[in-house]
C-alpha cells in the first residue's frame, strides 16, 4: 500500500527580536516604555535585551536604543514618558526650555497630588493640587509639555540664585513675556512658595512700571521715599511724531526722570537721540533729568535730593503762574 505524498515541513523562520525591537522603538519616537515593548516582544526576551544593554534605561520602565540619539530633549521626553501623561516639566527645568538658562539636574516635573511616581535621583516629582496638564497651566514648547511661563517663574524663584531672581523676572516682564498680573494669579495658587516676600515686591515693581533693575533699585532707594510725591512708571507722553514712555514722571509738574543703564545710552548716537527726545519734552514742557546706574548705587540721597529739589520749584512756578 502507498502513502500519499506529503510536502516536506518547513519550519516557520526564527523571529528577529532584535529588529522587532528596534522597530517598536523607532514605531514611538526613539523612546519606548515597558509596556510599550512588550506589545510586541515577549517578557523573557525584552528582559534579556535589556540585560545585553541593547536597550538602554534612561529612566525607570523608559527604553531607548544602544547607539540612540542621548542628548537634552531626548532625556526630558524620558522623563515625561516616566510620569506619565499627568505630567509637565516645571519649574528650572521648564526655565531651561524656555530658553531662559542651561538644563541642570536634577530634572523637575509637575502633577497632580493624586499621582503616585517614585522619586528617582535624577528626577523630582513635585504634586500640586487640581494640577491639570490639559489646562492652561501648561503650553507645548518645543514638542514637550511644560507649565506656562507665569506658574514657571514662580516655582523657579526659591531655586534661583538670589541675586539672579529680580532681574530675571524684570527682563521678562520687559520682553512682555509675563505680566503682574498673570505673575500675581500664578502666585496666588503657590500662597507657600519660599522667597514670597520678595517675589510680592517685584511684581508690585513690575506693576508699577519698572523694567530693569536699574529703575527697581531707583523706586526702592529713591522714589519712594517718604519724603518723596508720588511718582509714576512708564507714563505715556505724546510728542509730535510719536508716543515715548518715561521711567518715572510727576505728570502735576511736568517733571520726569530717566535712568541711563551701564549698557545703554552710551555711545553719541544713543547720546543724540536721547537729547533730541529731550527738546521734544521740553517743547511740550517738560523738565528731564537723567541719572546714571552709578549715581542712584552710590548716591540715591543726593539724586533723592535732586529731584524733589526741581519737583518743589516746578510746584512753586505753576502757583505763581
Amino acid at each position: 500500500m502507498t502513502r500519499p505524498l506529503t510536502r516536506p515541513h518547513r519550519e516557520a523562520a526564527p523571529v528577529e527580536w532584535r529588529t522587532v525591537i528596534s522597530e517598536a522603538v523607532h514605531a514611538h519616537g526613539w523612546l519606548a516604555t515597558r509596556r510599550q515593548l512588550l506589545e510586541r516582544v515577549p517578557r523573557k526576551v525584552l528582559d534579556s535585551y535589556i540585560g545585553r544593554s541593547h536597550l538602554v534605561r534612561v529612566f525607570p520602565r523608559v527604553y531607548r536604543l544602544r547607539g540612540g540619539a542621548d542628548d537634552d530633549v531626548t532625556l526630558l521626553r524620558a522623563s515625561l514618558l516616566h510620569a506619565g501623561p499627568a505630567a509637565a516639566l516645571s519649574h528650572t527645568t521648564a526655565l531651561a526650555v524656555w530658553g531662559l538658562r542651561e538644563l541642570d539636574h536634577p530634572l523637575h516635573l509637575t502633577v497632580d497630588q493624586s499621582v503616585k511616581r517614585a522619586v528617582t535621583p535624577d528626577l523630582l516629582v513635585h504634586r500640586r493640587l487640581r494640577f491639570d496638564p490639559e489646562s492652561a497651566q501648561c503650553v507645548q514648547r518645543r514638542g514637550l509639555l511644560v507649565t506656562a511661563l507665569p506658574r514657571t517663574v514662580i516655582d523657579s524663584w526659591p531655586m534661583l540664585p538670589p541675586a539672579d531672581r529680580r532681574p530675571l523676572v524684570l527682563d521678562l516682564s520687559n520682553r512682555g513675556l509675563v505680566t503682574a498680573k498673570q505673575l500675581s494669579e500664578a502666585l496666588s495658587e503657590r500662597p507657600n512658595v519660599a522667597g514670597r516676600r520678595g517675589l510680592s515686591q517685584t511684581i508690585d515693581l513690575i506693576a508699577d512700571g519698572c523694567r530693569s533693575e536699574l529703575e527697581a533699585h531707583g523706586v526702592l532707594k529713591v522714589f519712594r521715599h517718604r519724603s518723596m510725591p508720588s511718582s509714576v512708571g512708564q507714563y505715556q507722553v505724546q510728542l509730535p511724531t510719536r508716543r515715548i514712555r518715561l521711567d518715572r514722571a510727576w505728570p502735576e509738574v511736568k517733571l520726569a526722570v530717566e535712568l541711563d543703564g551701564a549698557r545703554h545710552h552710551t555711545s553719541p548716537e544713543d547720546r543724540r537721540k536721547d537729547l533730541a527726545r529731550d527738546r521734544e519734552l521740553a517743547a511740550l514742557g517738560w523738565v528731564v533729568l537723567r541719572f546714571t546706574y552709578a549715581d542712584v548705587l552710590r548716591d540715591p540721597e543726593g539724586v533723592r535730593a535732586k529731584v524733589l529739589a526741581v519737583y518743589r520749584a516746578r510746584l512753586e512756578q505753576l502757583r505763581v503762574s
